[in-house]
């Protein structure tokens, strides 16, 4: 079963990709005089970083699974308290991002690189709060990774069924006070914390590609 999953999600990441039109459907937006202001349509700027992240699917007792992190509350940054894909930002040492998405991996939550396949990239997604432009990887492992975290990155680490987040029961929306700001946020539901932003819209764009 897992070996024409693999196989057919490569093929698929083979073709033209949804993108932003998978992305912006999990995209927050402001509430200001009833107007919705799309979060995705800001843009980058010369002083835009990049970064990669690593989308691992991988099969446990007949089912796929997806690690997610939740950073610590304590971190300095945009994306305090938050879960994400493991990765970060680009180093000079870094080839490419893909190297990137895959260093961090192992960093965070000791994803070794030589345990898993990449099957490709899908789209790059603009995130304005911290001003990083994101490259996710994604990659297949016939086994479940001995997951190590490393404590001054992730709080913990989420091992979400994929068929959880297919499932539309799980797919919700709520309002979010950001710095003083109410927005209205699509969310994944997992284990009750609330996957929004830029993973969210991430995470969109592959449950859309899984259904070509």
């Amino acid at each position: 079963m897992f070996i024409s999953f693999t196989e057919k999600l490569k093929n698929q990441l083979a073709l033209p990709l949804p993108g932003e039109v998978a992305q912006f459907k999990m995209s927050a937006s402001l509430r200001v005089d009833n107007q919705k202001t799309p979060f995705s349509r800001y843009e980058p700027n010369a002083q835009t970083r990049d970064a990669g992240v690593l989308i691992l699917l991988y099969v446990h007792e007949d089912t796929i699974f997806m690690p997610l992190i939740v950073r610590p509350s304590t971190e300095l940054g945009a994306h305090s308290g938050q879960v994400s894909f493991p990765g970060g930002k680009k180093e000079n040492t870094d080839k490419n991002l893909r190297e990137t998405a895959l260093r961090e991996a192992y960093e965070e939550v000791g994803i070794k690189e030589d345990e898993i396949t990449v099957l490709g990239e899908i789209s790059p997604l603009f995130v304005f709060a911290s001003n990083f432009m994101v490259y996710p990887t994604v990659a297949v492992c016939d086994f479940k990774p001995n997951f190590v975290p490393d404590t001054r990155e992730v709080a913990k680490i989420l091992e979400v069924p994929l068929l959880h987040l297919q499932n539309t029961d799980n797919h919700k929306i709520t309002d979010l006070e950001i710095r003083n700001t109410t927005i209205i946020a699509p969310y994944f539901d997992v284990e009750g914390h609330i996957v929004w932003g830029a993973t969210a819209m991430i995470l969109n764009e592959l449950l859309e590609i899984l259904e070509y």
